[in-house]
């Protein structure tokens, strides 16, 4: 199986639905029939 890697950069005004987004995007990856093996949330930068 192939594997592929999903970077999205969201504004920091928006930092507060990052919890969200992970969700959505992992769920149209799973109704996909795909698996998530790893989910790293980098944190807020300068």
């Amino acid at each position: 199986m192939r594997h592929y890697e999903i970077v999205f950069i969201v504004h920091p005004d928006q930092s507060e639905q990052v919890p969200g987004m992970i969700e959505r995007y992992t769920k149209i990856v799973t109704d996909g029939n795909g698996t998530v093996h790893r989910c790293e949330d980098w944190g807020r930068r300068q």
